[in-house]
């Protein structure tokens, strides 16, 4: 081969390394969804309902800023009993620790069958509410609906009791009854509330803010809320609803990409029966084989507080191969990027020669 062609050959490999890198094309992911830079956060939640089932999925995923990144088996079930003499409801939260101390609740459920999922959006101001009782970030939140409210009415009405300075999220509410809501920061710097069309067993929502679709995170964000829809109501109109086949649609809409190509990956995923009150776990997307949690059984067991990691849930060889095919794909992802700009760098580097 002569010199012009070596520089043709070296300018085209340079160049394609180039746009893969520039565009995080993910050529080891399932599929090429373009995400702007924070993909990574692309939680998903689903509601679906039928005659005798009501149940709520989720998603939790990481990207590689999340504190279950550089540990993936760090995720807890936190259940807190209740106390029937003052009116407080006995309930499970999934989340981790933050900073290795603090409770950072992400979704859960609690024994009236009322549950919750958080989705991340861009962060956005809210109007100041100094006359309400409550202040996000000094007063728990996530638990106090859980503690106190039954159903979703209940817990939208207690939402609105809580001045927040900014909300970076948005929070889809679910009960035994099949009611279901979707509360959003709007652009007006109020909560805004989206309920689930009268006709409409179903309700899903993604990174993107249901108030304001413009605000999102990660492209891909549209891709799952459309695949989750489009499914769900395929179900529902089968009359096909149950919790293997709901099950089914939350790993669709899951994800286990390598940070590296700026994808994400879904730590655990839950689908709460909302009608038994029976969660079931999936750990590193691992969905033949489910933690259940019956949460009733649970809360019977003590009554003090309590967190129990997700590992003594999970034999240690299913765990152990779950965890290695997260670490596999995590360096199989950057080993792709370091030959990329090694081979770019020579690339270039043969150019001036």
């Amino acid at each position: 081969m002569n010199r012009d062609a070596t520089k043709i050959l070296h300018t085209v490999v340079w160049a394609v390394f180039s746009v893969v890198i520039a565009l995080d094309v993910p050529v080891l992911s399932e599929c090429a969804d373009v995400t702007d830079e924070r993909a990574g956060f692309s939680c998903t939640s689903l509601m679906a309902t039928s005659e005798d089932l009501v149940l709520l999925g989720d998603c939790e995923d990481a990207g590689a800023g999340h504190p279950l990144a550089g540990d993936p088996t760090a995720a807890y079930v936190f259940f807190l009993p209740g106390d029937p003499s003052s009116g407080e409801l006995g309930r499970m939260h999934t989340g981790w620790l933050w900073q290795s101390k603090y409770r950072s609740f992400q979704a859960g459920m609690n024994e009236a069958g009322l549950a919750y999922s958080l989705t991340a959006v861009p962060e956005l101001p809210m109007n100041p509410h100094p006359e309400r009782p409550y202040v996000h970030g000094r007063d728990s939140f996530y638990d106090s609906i859980l503690r106190r409210a039954s159903t979703v009415d209940e817990a939208i009405a207690r939402t609105l009791q809580f001045d927040f300075s900014t909300v970076w999220f948005q929070i889809m509410y679910a009960d035994a009854a099949g009611d279901a809501a979707i509360l959003s920061p709007g652009l007006d710097g109020e909560m805004a509330i989206a309920r689930q069309s009268e006709d409409s067993s179903v309700l899903v929502a993604a990174t993107f803010n249901t108030a304001a679709p413009e605000q999102f995170i990660g492209r891909d964000s549209f891709v799952r809320h459309r695949d989750g829809q489009e499914a769900l109501t395929e179900l529902i109109d089968a009359d096909e609803l149950s919790i293997a086949t709901f099950s089914g649609i939350v790993e669709q809409v899951s994800r286990s990409r390598p940070y590296a190509f700026n994808g994400s990956y879904t730590m655990y995923a839950t689908t709460y029966d909302l009608t038994s009150r029976i969660a079931y776990v999936y750990v590193l997307c691992n969905y033949t084989a489910p933690i259940i949690i019956d949460l009733r059984e649970e809360l019977q067991k003590t009554h003090e507080d309590r967190r129990v990691g997700v590992v003594e849930f999970v034999s240690s060889s299913k765990l152990d191969r779950d965890v290695q095919r997260y670490w596999t794909i995590q360096i199989a992802g950057a080993a792709v990027v370091l030959l990329g700009l090694a081979a770019a760098a020579w690339s270039a580097l043969q150019l001036f020669r």
